[in-house]
């Protein structure tokens, strides 16, 4: 996830003249003030581009400035492998892969060979959708809670608690045997139309 790469515990500078005596102090009344004098100028939104584009929302490359629903992008692209079986956004190389993430509005697609429930296609789409009507992005897990019958059943309060769905014995660190194995298989995956002129900034991979 992008948002919470943010590095907000640390201060540097370009030379000691921005410094404060204070910040080099060990007093833990300082340092709290400190900590909360950064919480209070912390950004509203994030430009740096950091991940694998496959899980990274549009206007994240758009460097225009994100928040936090960005997370809810990429929560919704996470879903959609796992109930497909690769990323929708899956492509040769990185650019063909920006490429089709800024046209997620003809590429965001779901192979009729792999069939899903519509609840569960409704979810990826409401997740990969506009930033300011994403699924999630307005109060988080309650909405996904409230509002989505794909996750009605979810005990969320015990979650953590629950036992994994099969057993599963792990022999060694490197152990690999839970695993299946893939043969090689060449995918025939479509190209994505180019972005219109003047929509996107190209991204130089």
């Amino acid at each position: 996830m992008h948002w919470s790469q943010e590095i907000t515990s640390y201060r540097f500078y370009r030379d000691l003249s921005q410094a404060k005596p204070s910040d080099f102090t060990t007093n833990p009344m300082d340092s709290k003030r400190r900590a909360e004098s950064w919480k209070k100028n912390r950004r509203a939104l994030a430009y740096s581009t950091v991940g694998t584009p496959d899980y990274i929302a549009p206007e994240v490359f758009l460097q225009t400035g994100y928040g936090p629903s960005c997370d809810w992008w990429s929560l919704g692209v996470i879903m959609y492998e796992m109930l497909i079986g690769y990323p929708p956004f899956c492509s040769e190389n990185p650019q063909e892969t920006y490429r089709k993430v800024m046209s997620w509005r003809e590429t965001l697609t779901f192979p009729p060979e792999v069939p899903i429930s519509e609840e569960a296609k409704e979810t990826v789409m409401r997740f990969c959708a506009e930033s300011e009507t994403r699924l999630g992005s307005s109060r988080g897990v309650d909405e996904l809670r409230a509002a989505v019958p794909f996750f009605r059943g979810v005990d969320w309060d015990h979650m953590r608690e629950r036992p994994a769905a099969i057993p599963v014995d792990v022999k060694s660190i490197d152990d690999t045997s839970n695993f299946d194995d893939f043969p090689d298989v060449k995918l025939e995956i479509p190209s994505a139309p180019a972005p219109q002129d003047g929509e996107v900034i190209y991204k130089d991979w």
